[in-house]
């Protein structure tokens, strides 16, 4: 079914673009509650290494993984999406398992008091590509 095909990763975009205008999460750092917007986290997530957020760099990847399934499956290549959608969902959610993040360079971790709006839709987006992987994926190999 074509639908899905073209339907569903455009779905997917325009809940990913939806996500940047909301919050991501909430911390508490040093006392006071800082709230993180999602496009900060995706305009500074990619050089969080460079002030020692190695894992927080690792959960940014997923928008790598993630624009890489889109890529692979507007050319088609259904085999690469599924791999790149299943690597961002997998990476994506497993943030939900963190307790702290990174607060500061000089290493001083806050603690995350709730995941966000943005958050939530940022991996509904990457889950909706991911499902949509699946189905062309099968859906091609099985013709």
């Amino acid at each position: 079914m074509k639908i899905s095909n073209k339907i569903l990763p455009v779905l997917s975009i325009l809940i990913y673009l939806i996500s940047l205008t909301q919050n991501a999460f909430k911390v508490e750092d040093l006392e006071k509650i800082k709230i993180y917007k999602s496009y900060e986290v995706l305009l500074m997530g990619g050089i969080g290494f460079l002030g020692g957020g190695i894992f927080e760099t690792f959960i940014w990847t997923s928008n790598i993984w993630f624009l890489l399934a889109l890529i692979f499956t507007k050319n088609k290549k259904y085999r690469e999406a599924l791999i790149f959608s299943f690597l961002a969902t997998l990476i994506s959610t497993s943030f939900m398992l963190w307790k702290e993040v990174l607060a500061s360079e000089n290493g001083r971790n806050a603690k995350i008091v709730s995941l966000e709006l943005g958050y939530f839709l940022w991996i509904t987006s990457i889950i909706i590509l991911f499902s949509n992987s699946i189905f062309s994926f099968f859906k091609n190999n099985h013709q």
